[in-house]
């Protein structure tokens, strides 16, 4: 499945509100997530039910929303940052809310808060992981591909985190990065 990834403003003559990039951004994230949950299925890895599909995606949804975060740092101020990250955070799980209602079904509680509550959690996880030159280490990576594991049956366990770690990640970041690299590039119209 290619992906289109927008990586410029049509007008560039005014600076965007954080909260009019992050939309942008929290599309192509999830855009890329699901295009990465999809391929490790047509890699032959088992996805058998839309819980299991859900939970993978939304593991990597954590994993590209701090990868923006450190994308972001040192390139942009600090309340700017923590602006756009927030609201796309909260773009991220509404379409997360929106996507498991339309296919689970309306839940008392919420899909949005728990999704909340997870991000967190797997945020202040990353936050340990240390990056290089804008790459996340081994480590890092190899702590989503753990995350991914947890979901998948035993006969697949022998090639998850490999999978994760050299074919899915890399994909992943290429596009995020041409994303991310367009929107704030000089002269782009972002800031």
């Amino acid at each position: 499945m290619a992906i289109r990834v927008k990586s410029q403003w049509h007008k560039t003559e005014n600076a965007r509100a954080p909260q009019q990039v992050a939309t942008v951004i929290a599309s192509l994230v999830w855009r890329i997530g699901e295009e990465r949950t999809t391929h490790m299925q047509q890699e032959n890895f088992e996805v058998s039910s839309m819980e299991q599909g859900f939970a993978m995606l939304r593991e990597y949804l954590a994993f590209f929303i701090q990868h923006t975060d450190r994308f972001l740092y040192q390139r942009v101020d600090d309340e700017y940052r923590a602006a756009l990250i927030n609201a796309m955070a909260k773009r991220v799980a509404e379409v997360w809310e929106d996507n498991l209602k339309d296919r689970m079904g309306q839940r008392e509680e919420g899909y949005q808060k728990r999704f909340v509550e997870f991000l967190n959690e797997r945020l202040a996880d990353y936050a340990g992981f240390e990056y290089d030159k804008g790459e996340p280490s081994y480590p890092c990576r190899r702590y989503l591909g753990g995350n991914i594991l947890e979901y998948m049956p035993k006969r697949d366990h022998s090639w998850t985190i490999d999978q994760v770690v050299e074919v899915e990640i890399p994909a992943a970041l290429a596009l995020l990065g041409k994303g991310l690299g367009g929107l704030f590039a000089e002269g782009s119209g972002t800031l």
